[in-house]
């Protein structure tokens, strides 16, 4: 009860200004203490570069069109081939395990890496009428679950909710459930997913005219064969006003959710959601960046404009669901962020190339370079 207290009062507002990401600002209404940022990450001199770290790095390189996935060991900085994609990904999502990686390609492709051994299953869905892949998430290592849009571009509002079993490849629908961007709770066993409808249109009173406008909501799922899915929050917005809830993420133990606001340039809203509470919002940071987060246990990292406003620069900020704390990092610029199970951070480009660093729990936003690649994944 004193955490979700400390959660209700928190009410932080991590503010920009939508500028140019040249000059932009970030301030914490009572925030705690944070660490310091700077322009460009604090990357240790070291070749081959080496981090004192468990587990291990999976990272994406290109081979004059070849897809290759590389296996680093940071604490040695040893490197191994271990498979090759038949797409460029621009996403990766470990398994609840982290033996597995599924990777997310232009359109359509899935594609499942086996960690250990680097067996690649593709996931094929000629069978049914997706065109785009609307979010992807793992219910357990044997199963994914996604958004399947019948539109080139991913919207909810076209899509429909997909299964697909890792070790067939086999794919069906989900309960004929409509909408995307699914995100499931691994300790909690819960799953949300957005939809987004055009229910009318709605007129300008000064004018008469009248404008597109959409629903988007937030529906959950206490469990994966709850009889009903339950509208957690909606908002109603014009269509050219951005996206309400682009891509929510469920925290692992079902208690906070991390949604974004995202508009036509170069900035995001988040916003995190209560669960218990009905959805009530009780952070939100707000600047120019792009939509970059992840959960790791019960912290959230989510890539923000730093301050102040005149240095221009960004960020790593990390939201401890267990104390309320908000503290902000050295950021690489990055395109996705993962943590290890003991709470070392990656962070790497997604479809642009460019370098993958590592930072030790204990050491957060000093980050080690591991060289050129993108979607980078722990894994054991």
């Amino acid at each position: 009860m004193k955490s979700r207290m400390v959660r209700r009062s928190l009410l932080i507002c991590v503010a920009a200004g939508l500028a140019a990401l040249a000059g932009f600002a970030s301030s914490g209404c009572g925030a705690p203490a944070e660490a310091s940022a700077s322009a460009s990450p604090r990357v240790e001199a070291t070749a081959p570069a080496t981090l004192a770290v468990n587990g291990r790095l999976l990272v994406v390189r290109s081979d004059s069109g070849t897809w290759r996935v590389e296996r680093i060991t940071p604490s040695s900085g040893d490197e191994e081939a271990l498979a090759t994609l038949p797409f460029r990904p621009h996403q990766a999502l470990a398994s609840p395990s982290r033996t597995s990686v599924l990777y997310v390609g232009a359109g359509r492709r899935l594609a499942v890496l086996d960690a250990a051994t680097g067996a690649v299953r593709p996931i094929a869905l000629d069978a049914y009428p997706i065109r785009s892949i609307d979010g992807v998430t793992w219910t357990s290592d044997a199963q994914v679950l996604f958004g399947g849009s019948r539109r080139a571009y991913a919207d909810p509002e076209y899509s429909s909710l997909y299964k697909a079993d890792v070790a067939s490849g086999s794919v069906s629908r989900f309960r004929g459930l409509q909408g995307g961007e699914p995100s499931y709770a691994a300790q909690k066993g819960s799953l949300i997913y957005v939809t987004r409808r055009s229910p009318a249109r709605a007129p300008f009173p000064q004018t008469g005219l009248s404008n597109d406008y959409v629903k988007t909501t937030i529906r959950l799922l206490r469990s994966l064969s709850a009889k009903h899915a339950s509208t957690l929050t909606s908002d109603v917005a014009y269509i050219d006003a951005g996206r309400s809830f682009n891509t929510p993420l469920l925290s692992p133990d079902g208690k906070l959710i991390l949604s974004a606001h995202t508009g036509t340039d170069v900035s995001v809203t988040y916003s995190l959601l209560d669960v218990g509470f009905l959805g009530l919002e009780f952070l939100t940071s707000y600047g120019p960046s792009w939509d970059v987060a992840a959960w790791g246990g019960q912290r959230v990292a989510f890539l923000q404009a730093a301050a102040p406003l005149s240095e221009g620069k960004l960020a790593v900020f990390v939201y401890d669901e267990a104390d309320g704390s908000l503290n902000r990092y050295t950021s690489a610029v990055i395109g996705q962020l993962d943590w290890s199970p003991d709470g070392d951070l990656v962070a790497g480009p997604g479809w642009n190339s460019g370098d993958v660093y590592a930072s030790a729990a204990g050491a957060l936003g000093t980050w080690v370079d591991f060289g050129a690649g993108w979607v980078p994944m722990w894994v054991p």
